[in-house]
């Protein structure tokens, strides 16, 4: 990676296995996601990394490990997941506005009627962040009853097989009377219209997600989703990857450039960098298309000839 890193790597800790297991004397013990990652981070720290970069799968299991690598003067960037600590880093997209964004585009296809919010992980900040911001759109209109909420849901580990089963729940407690899904991301998207699909109403029901899946662009090319709120995973690396250089140099994040300071829903003030998503319907799927994220042939596969114009 070059001389700024010292001869200490930087090390970005994502998705650990599902499941992880220590056996002793014949038995095995399962370790949960979130224990497996913070015991990733001790050993790395003690390993000699001089930054890590977590994309923090239980935000709340990995504090302890993140506030001993912090004392021990290795700075940690929160990526796209917030860590409740004062010291770490957050880069993410704002992931509020991306609600929002969401919401934007689904009350606009559908402003009154019976809605379905499929919310993510319960343990990830996130999934709360997005329903703020969708409730900043559909808040007024939930208190007026033009829209009544049918059902709402958190999803464990944003699994679509959930998301499924959680949207097939909600519509046969209400008949089928579903008129529009506000789903936090793109792969729950997947599982609420396949639910959809089954009963034929695929295309008829708004649908939200975000994070620029290729199978969701592809939805929204098609007409099952509505938007993909597109958060360039580029950006965002690129984005960590020199916020972890200048750390190296200088572990106060708060003089990493571009930062400002973020109040978490624990009551914690961070520095921060948030970026700016953008909202993909089928007016704007060039976006995706010029920028390189997504080939014609995935972005098209399917869909009908003059149905939408970049398609052909």
């Amino acid at each position: 990676m070059g001389s700024h890193w010292s001869s200490r790597p930087a090390v970005v800790l994502r998705h650990p296995p599902r499941a992880a297991r220590s056996e002793s004397r014949g038995t095995t013990t399962r370790r949960s996601v979130g224990e497996t990652q913070a015991s990733n981070v001790d050993n790395l720290t003690s390993q000699g990394a001089k930054v890590v970069i977590i994309l923090a799968q239980d935000g709340t299991a990995i504090k302890p490990a993140v506030a001993k690598a912090i004392q021990n003067g290795v700075p940690v960037i929160a990526y796209d997941r917030l860590i409740e600590d004062p010291k770490a880093l957050y880069i993410t997209f704002d992931n509020v506005l991306v609600g929002k964004l969401e919401a934007q585009a689904v009350f606009k296809a559908k402003g009154t009627g019976n809605f379905a919010i499929i919310k993510g992980n319960k343990a990830d900040a996130n999934a709360d962040f997005l329903r703020s911001g969708m409730d900043q759109v559909i808040g007024d209109a939930v208190k007026s009853g033009a829209i009544k909420i049918v059902g709402e849901t958190y999803t464990d580990n944003w699994d679509p097989a959930k998301a499924q089963t959680n949207m097939e729940q909600i519509l046969t407690a209400n008949q089928n009377k579903v008129d529009a899904v506000l789903s936090e991301n793109d792969g729950m998207a997947g599982g609420v219209i396949a639910a959809l699909t089954a009963q034929g109403l695929a295309g008829k029901v708004p649908v939200s997600g975000q994070d620029g899946d290729k199978a969701a662009l592809n939805r929204v090319a098609l007409g099952t989703q509505t938007v993909d709120v597109w958060k360039d995973a580029r950006l965002l690396g690129k984005t960590a990857g020199e916020a972890a250089m200048q750390l190296c140099n200088n572990s106060d994040p708060s003089k990493v450039k571009g930062t400002a300071a973020f109040k978490t829903p624990g009551g914690n003030s961070l520095s921060s960098i948030l970026l700016t998503p953008n909202p993909i319907t089928k007016d704007n799927l060039k976006d995706v298309l010029d920028a390189g994220w997504i080939t014609k042939a995935d972005l098209c596969q399917g869909v009908a000839a003059g149905k939408v114009s970049v398609c052909g």
